[in-house]
């Protein structure tokens, strides 16, 4: 098989997405303009990686009438996936924007418990799938699948000399930093959830980054001063999204993950330039409602916006 990336998302879900004309408690209140998505960090990731004509094959568990569905719009979408077939159901999720300022309310479920041996299933794949050049693991750990299985598919992936993508919760992210991964994205709170720390400015959180370098060659924080920072060995850059109307955030850290390891799979070795379009991808997701995702021309066009500076 030829040369991919695969995405792995231990927790799919479907994303329902809709708008309302006020939220109020207690009352009947009709939901207008409706979409369903499938999601998951790692899915999420392999929907912008299609996008932009990168090779990917996106996988995790999935199962129940709504892992069909899942499965059925990324085939709509023409995202190539391979999942392990689950005895439990897929998780949905939802987020209801409200018509006239677009806050949203998000409701996330915990998804299901996974069996001993579909976790084998899953380890036994990525032990003899070939072609991968990147992993990316992103997203909660569903009910069974604890932190040691996620520490032993990376693992797995080192011994085949495969990078490692993780765009984890921070509890999650803490507990697989030993397995060295290639890349993290965490937002500040996760981030400083990760690091037990309270940092929060560009030169602070700056700092605290450089200290993880020796285990993670490219580390980028979103969520800082209203803009992003990676932080590598070759240097430190921030930057801000170019100015757009904001319709939704759902997605926004996934496209940004997964435009930058479009940029690692294509051997773009400058840290200045891999972050520009990171920002980009957000942006153009951040400009679509509901759980709707940036097109590849969005993506394209706010990269020639968007700028990035060099961290002393």
């Amino acid at each position: 098989m030829k040369r991919h990336i695969f995405s792995f998302t231990p927790n799919p879900a479907l994303d329902l997405g809709g708008i309302v004309d006020e939220l109020t408690p207690n009352e009947k209140c009709y939901v207008h303009d409706q979409i369903k998505s499938p999601g998951g960090n790692g899915i999420n990731a392999a929907r912008i990686l299609t996008r932009l004509r990168v090779p990917v094959i996106a996988s995790g568990f999935i199962g129940g009438s709504v892992g069909e569905e899942i499965q059925s719009l990324l085939n709509d979408e023409k995202v190539i996936s391979k999942f392990i077939s689950i005895k439990g159901h897929s998780r949905l999720c939802v987020t209801v924007s409200n018509r006239k300022d677009h806050q949203q309310t998000r409701l996330t479920f915990p998804g299901p418990k996974i069996l001993s041996r579909e976790k084998q299933a899953l380890l036994t794949m990525i032990e003899t799938h070939q072609g991968i050049e990147f992993l990316i693991m992103g997203g909660s750990l569903p009910s069974g699948f604890r932190f040691a299985d996620a520490r032993r598919v990376m693992k797995i992936a080192r011994q085949r000399n495969i990078p490692c993508i993780v765009d984890c919760p921070g509890d999650v992210l803490r507990e697989l930093l030993t397995e060295r991964p290639y890349f993290i994205k965490p937002n500040l709170v996760e981030f400083q959830e990760t690091t037990g720390s309270r940092v929060k400015s560009i030169q602070s959180v700056h700092k605290k980054a450089r200290q993880l370098l020796e285990m993670v060659p490219y580390v980028c924080i979103s969520s800082v001063e209203e803009g992003a920072l990676l932080v590598s060995k070759e240097g430190a850059y921030f930057g801000r999204i170019p100015k757009v109307k904001i319709m939704s955030t759902v997605g926004a850290g996934d496209s940004m993950v997964g435009a930058i390891t479009a940029q690692f799979f294509r051997k773009n070795r400058s840290a200045q330039d891999i972050l520009r379009w990171g920002l980009a991808s957000a942006a153009a997701t951040l400009s679509r409602s509901g759980t709707a995702f940036g097109t590849a021309s969005d993506i394209v066009n706010l990269y020639m916006k968007t700028r990035v500076e060099t961290v002393g």
